[in-house]
Formats: structure tokens, C-alpha cells, sequence
């Protein structure tokens, strides 16, 4: 796993990086001219997220512990700083955030002569070290609240890959970036500071950031999506924190979070915590369900608590109960399942979550707060499909999007009006995840699907994507 050190680390701006890495259990290094105030800053920092691997050293040590260095010292301190690290971080790249106030006028540009603390930080280091500009325009305060951050990073350097590496960093840690040509130009970016500290002041403003604004033609023609499991997940149990492991195994997997990402949840998982496991021997068929049971083969019990979680029986056949669960789904067996849970005393059954849409809430509320990023949630299992053979991903249970994604107005290639085309967005995103997920031992019950185009919304729910019943033309 590539390492970082934070030169400067126990300031506000290095200070606030640091725990964005923190969150997404990178390796840190923080650095600074007093090694005990540098211990007791990873100290503090590794409370906060004991899975991140965190230390403090002095700045040459810290520097020539990581594969790439960040530095955030005020400008006074950057020459003496980069002078300590030079042979530290020959062959390596380094992220430069100098801006150069002089104080008290911090609001008025004040470039040095030769027009960019940056470039001239570069001159101290030589031609050795793989020097990018990023991080100047970003308040420490806005960045150490986590979340979503109102404001863009301009990124400077004539080394192309070193540019997309940190980008890439920076993409991780929720920030979107932008290639502004060469380091001579990270002179904008500094001088910007000056004037967003005066835009502060005058209008009171939290943190000012800048937007670059505009639609990129070729990021709108090739669209992606990733879909990635949450990997070393435990089996889980009744009464287990499921939101608090999952987010300690995205930790631990470098994995983060990220605005309008979407955790997909297998719903056996969901249900087990909930305590939805029924011993077999422990319920009392009636007489209906004995009578089904006669006909599709299955045990009685198992007819009852299908009978119980829905409204209606709508087929009953050799080996398959159709029902309409009560939350207007309809499916086999009401969504009951006997597969990858434990019968060590005897046979059991696990039911669906009470309400899936809201075990959804309760699991996106609680890794919002975690990672502080704006994400949906949609609890998913596999169904069948009339008409067609296997089973795909479903979704049963949505929390902060809207599962249908309504595009009736939109033109076509040719611009013809669309007059019916709804889309099943959350069912094709569970669909997505299920390839991930599996139906044997895969055991990866937790999906990050990031680049699904969704509506958000803070209260929709499943019941969205059911077809009403006066609409239903085989009933």
C-alpha cells in the first residue's frame, strides 16, 4: 500500500489531510520540526481510526518513510522545510500546497518575484523530485469536516503522471481536481488565496471555495462504472453493529466512500442482524398451509411462515408458492430462504427484514455520518422473473434515491420526445451488485457500486417501483 507523509502535519491544512486519508485507512507519516508534537498528533489521529496505520517523526524522517509527500507549512517556514527533506524525497513525488501570505496582509496577493512559491520550492528540492502544486484553494476547516466539499482543486505540474497520480489521490479523499497545465501556473492558484480570503471577509463566507463550471464532452461519452465488494466481512449474527463492520472492512481495504456512491446490502445479511432467523419446530402450520404444503412439497411450517409475511397466495405448484409479500413484491416463498444460514439446531428459515426500507435508512444514516458523504442505500436479493428463466439482483428495500429514474420528456439520439421510458434504476443497480455478491460462497454481502446515475431523494421507498394492483393485468 503506497504511504504518505504530511510535512507539516500537525497544522490546520496538514492536519485536516491527514485525517482524510485516516478515513480511508491509508498509511501516514506525520511530519514535523518537533518529532514528540508529531507523535502525539498521529496519536490523537490513530483514536479516531484505529485500522489507518499513523506515525510521527521529525520531517526528514517522516518524508523518507513515504512514497509520496504532501507539504502544508506556511510559507515562512517552506524554504527551511524543503531544505531538511530534499535528500528525503529524491525520486519521489511531492505535493507542494504552499501559499505565500506574509502577514497581516493576507488579503492582497503578494507572489515572490519570480511569481510562484511553488516553482520556487521546486528550485530548492532540483530536478530529482517530481514536484505538483494542489491543495492551495481548500479550507483545512471544510476539509477536516469531512463530507462533501463545495469547491474544486486546481492541481499544477509539468510531470503528467505525477499530476494524475495525486488527482487520483485526491479523487479518493472526495475532491474533485483539475490539470491546470504547468507548475508556472500553480502562481493562479496561489494568488487565488489572497482573493478568497478578502471574499471571506467581506460577505462572511464559510471557507470560500472555486467551481470550475462547464460539461466535458469526452467524460460525457464514456461514462463507467465500478462495482466493488467490501472485502473480509465476518458471518454475521442477531444484534451485530452491520453498519460499523462494514465501514471498518471499507477502511481497512482502502477502499472509501464517496458523494452518490450506492451500498447494495444482500438482504440475507440485513436480516440476519434483525434477529429475522425462524426455527422450523417452532411454528404451527394451519390447516391452509397444511394443504399447500400437500401440493408444492414443502414442509408445512415453511407454507405457514410464507402464508404470514404475505397478503395474498397467489399460485401454489409442485416445489414454488407465489405470494404477494406485504410489502407488494411478488415473488417465490415470499422471499423466504433456507441458503447460507446455519441449521446446527435444526431447520430454520430467514424472512425477509421487517421493513427493508427501512433497515435502508438506518444503514445509510449511519455510514453518512461515518464517512460524511451523501450515498443511497438499497438492500437487495435475488428473484426470479416471469417469463424468464434465473434469477437476477432486486431490489426489495431503497433509501436516499428514487428507485425508478423517469426520463418520459428527455429526446432521443434523434430528438424524439420519450413518452413511457422509465427506467428500474435500483433494480439494475442490485442487478449489478449481485454479480458481485453471488449465490454460494462468494461471502461478499456489501457492494460499492459508484458512477449509477440516480435521482436522490430523501424519502422514497421501494413501493415506488411496485406495479400498482389496478394495473396489474394478470391478476
Amino acid at each position: 500500500m503506497t504511504s504518505y507523509s504530511i510535512i507539516g502535519g500537525t497544522g490546520d491544512l496538514g492536519g485536516a489531510l491527514a485525517r482524510r486519508l485516516a478515513a480511508i485507512g491509508r498509511e501516514i507519516w506525520i511530519g514535523s520540526r518537533d518529532p514528540a508534537k508529531a507523535e502525539a498528533s498521529a496519536a490523537e489521529l490513530a483514536k479516531d481510526f484505529p485500522k489507518a496505520k499513523i506515525g510521527g517523526l521529525g520531517l526528514a524522517d517522516a518524508a523518507a518513510r513515504a512514497d509520496i509527500c504532501f507539504v502544508t507549512v506556511p510559507f515562512a517556514a517552506q524554504e527551511n522545510t524543503l531544505t531538511q527533506i530534499r535528500d528525503a524525497v529524491q525520486g519521489k513525488i511531492l505535493v507542494d500546497a504552499t501559499v505565500p501570505l506574509r502577514p497581516p496582509a493576507v488579503g492582497r496577493v503578494q507572489l515572490p518575484p519570480t511569481g510562484s512559491a511553488v516553482v520556487d520550492g521546486a528550485a530548492i528540492l532540483g530536478e530529482g523530485v517530481r514536484v505538483v502544486s494542489a491543495l492551495q484553494n481548500v479550507g483545512a476547516e471544510k476539509l477536516a469536516a469531512g463530507g462533501d466539499i463545495e469547491a474544486d482543486v486546481l492541481v499544477a505540474g509539468g510531470d503528467a503522471e505525477a499530476v494524475e497520480v495525486v488527482r487520483a489521490i485526491l479523487a479518493d479523499i472526495g475532491l474533485r481536481s483539475w490539470h491546470v497545465g504547468p507548475l508556472a501556473n500553480s502562481a493562479a492558484a496561489e494568488a487565488l488565496t489572497s482573493v478568497l480570503i478578502q471574499l471571506n471577509r467581506r460577505y462572511k463566507l464559510g471557507q470560500a471555495g472555486i467551481r470550475i463550471t462547464g460539461k466535458s464532452k469526452a467524460l460525457e461519452a464514456a461514462p463507467s462504472l465500478s462495482v466493488t465488494g467490501v472485502p473480509g466481512l465476518p458471518l454475521f449474527d442477531q444484534g451485530d453493529d452491520l453498519p460499523a463492520a462494514v465501514a471498518e472492512a471499507i477502511v481497512a481495504a482502502g477502499l472509501g466512500l464517496q458523494d452518490d456512491d450506492v451500498l447494495v446490502f444482500a438482504q440475507k445479511v440485513v436480516s440476519k442482524v434483525e434477529g429475522r432467523l425462524v426455527k422450523l419446530s417452532s411454528v404451527e402450520p394451519g390447516p391452509g398451509a397444511r394443504e399447500a404444503a400437500g401440493t408444492c412439497g414443502k414442509e408445512a411450517a415453511l407454507v405457514q411462515l410464507i402464508e404470514q409475511e404475505s397478503t395474498e397466495i397467489m399460485r401454489v405448484a409442485p416445489n414454488v408458492v407465489i405470494a404477494r409479500h406485504r410489502s407488494g413484491q411478488v415473488l417465490a416463498n415470499a422471499g423466504i430462504d433456507a441458503s447460507n444460514i446455519t441449521h446446527e439446531d435444526g431447520e430454520r428459515a430467514l424472512l425477509w427484514p421487517v421493513d427493508p426500507d427501512m433497515s435502508a435508512t438506518r444503514l445509510r444514516t449511519a455510514m453518512e455520518t461515518r464517512f460524511g458523504v451523501r450515498l443511497a442505500v438499497i438492500i437487495s436479493d435475488s428473484l426470479g422473473r416471469a417469463w424468464r428463466l434465473g434469477t437476477t439482483g432486486t431490489a426489495i428495500g431503497v433509501s436516499g434515491m428514487k428507485p425508478l429514474r423517469d426520463r418520459r420528456g428527455e429526446a432521443d439520439l434523434f430528438g424524439r420526445t420519450l413518452v413511457s421510458t422509465v427506467i428500474g434504476v435500483a433494480d439494475e443497480i442490485a442487478s449489478a451488485a449481485s454479480l458481485i455478491i453471488g449465490e454460494a460462497a462468494e461471502g461478499i454481502p456489501v457492494v460499492i457500486v459508484r458512477g449509477a446515475r440516480y435521482d436522490r431523494d430523501e424519502a422514497a421507498d421501494i413501493s415506488g417501483l411496485v406495479r400498482p394492483l389496478d394495473e396489474d393485468l394478470f391478476r
